[in-house]
């Protein structure tokens, strides 16, 4: 795994957690997917710059994946009827953006 492109991922996934909180306060419990998901991209993330283990590694990317694509259904339906509120979930969604192209990179540098 390319140590690079997985500390540049920690860092994103990290930023998410933050701008994520933050969100998910606002939407009450109806991101705890996304937000478990996102916690378990951390530590699987954060696991495999420590340890060789090529199911770890791939773990972590396959939950570099499914993370941005748990928060689509949930924020779609947000933004339908809270349109008001898009520029406080520009920053998340920038960063699940930016997730899901680097476990792209992580995938074909494994």
């Amino acid at each position: 795994m390319d140590k690079v492109i997985t500390l540049i991922s920690l860092s994103v996934i990290f930023g998410s957690m933050l701008s994520g909180f933050a969100t998910f306060r606002l939407t009450g419990m109806r991101l705890m997917p996304h937000f478990a998901s996102l916690i378990l991209a951390f530590i699987l993330t954060l696991a495999a710059l420590f340890i060789s283990n090529n199911t770890i590694g791939y773990l972590a990317i396959l939950f570099q994946i499914i993370t941005p694509l748990t928060v689509c259904p949930t924020i779609c339906n947000i933004l339908k009827t809270q349109f008001q509120n898009t520029g406080i979930y520009s920053a998340h969604l920038a960063l699940m953006g930016m997730l899901f192209i680097l476990a792209l990179g992580n995938l074909i540098l494994f």
